[in-house]
């Protein structure tokens, strides 16, 4: 019978003998801290944020300071991340992320023992499929379709872009939530205060959203005062109503000064539905979040509702 206060590492003194049970606790230290890392990156996708944490982990387990990350498509290179001037790379590790798609990580010219280079394989193993996304990720950030009001993503851009998303969030297993966010009787704002006062009411909300999100999150401007916010790989349906919470508080506590130096502010209702839970179809999940929406505002103002099937209400988006 086992004893209570046995640990692990006391049950694998008892069945690996005494020659191999050193090598046997590093290769499991070493795995729990290639699974710790892996979950540090996996929550953050900003590309700069992604390679700092990489070049950091290699300094700090390795003392190795200079890195090349390259993408190889069709046997065309893009330097994703370098660190240092070196040319001169003993290590590389090559992992294929699609079809004709490679990832390539080079370190410098340094001597590594045989342990330390399959500590470095396992690190890249679990990590190379996260690289690519957040090229991916970065790739569809940087695309030109904008709203020219908010600087936002506009309609026809997300649609292209979905096309690249979800297959990849699909592979991936990667959650999405979806947010859509509408300002509380916006028409009464160019009602009361002009079409130019409204303008810079939406430009205002909508720097305040991005800067609220992540850098590898999307953020659109849906239509008149609504805006769409995809959280790319969020970690569950509780946090993506967490964050919904906070865009709702930073919306409502921003304001701009009316012609008489009033403080007008506006209240926003929002809709959540989850990629893949609620459905695999972009379309469909941007529709059951605007049921949520709609169903919100119905409710009250200022308020924030997850989206339910037993609730569906025929909407037409698209």
């Amino acid at each position: 019978m086992m004893n209570s206060k046995e640990t692990l590492i006391d049950r694998l003194d008892n069945i690996v003998d005494i020659v191999h049970i050193a090598e046997v606790k590093q290769i499991i230290h070493t795995l729990s801290k290639i699974n710790s890392f892996k979950h540090i990156i996996e929550d953050d996708l900003c590309s700069e944020s992604i390679y700092n944490k990489i070049a950091y982990e290699l300094k700090h387990e390795f003392k190795i300071n200079n890195i090349k990350i390259v993408q190889l498509n069709n046997n065309k290179e893009t330097i994703l991340y370098q660190l240092g001037e070196t040319d001169k790379f003993t290590y590389t590790h090559i992992s294929k992320v699609a079809p004709n798609i490679s990832i390539i990580i080079f370190i410098e010219d340094k001597e590594l023992t045989a342990y330390e280079e399959l500590s470095l394989n396992s690190y890249f193993n679990e990590i190379v499929h996260l690289l690519y996304i957040q090229f991916i990720l970065n790739d569809i950030q940087t695309q030109t379709l904008r709203d020219p009001l908010t600087g936002l993503k506009n309609r026809i851009s997300f649609n292209e872009e979905m096309k690249i998303l979800v297959p990849l969030a699909l592979r991936e297993k990667m959650n999405i939530a979806a947010l859509l966010v509408n300002i509380d009787r916006f028409t009464a704002v160019n009602d009361e205060h002009g079409n130019e006062f409204g303008d810079r009411f939406l430009k205002l909300y909508a720097d305040v959203i991005t800067q609220t999100i992540r850098t590898s999150d999307i953020a659109v401007r849906f239509a008149g005062g609504e805006f769409l916010i995809l959280l790319v790989n969020v970690e569950s349906e509780l946090k993506a109503i967490e964050i919904a919470h906070k865009i709702q508080d930073k919306l409502a506590s921003s304001y701009l000064l009316t012609k008489n130096s009033d403080k007008f502010k506006k209240t926003v209702s929002i809709g959540v539905s989850m990629f893949p839970d609620d459905s695999d179809d972009m379309e469909e999940i941007v529709k059951y979040a605007s049921i949520a929406l709609s169903d919100a505002r119905d409710q009250k103002r200022n308020n924030i509702l997850r989206y339910e099937e037993e609730n569906q209400s025929i909407i037409e988006l698209f």
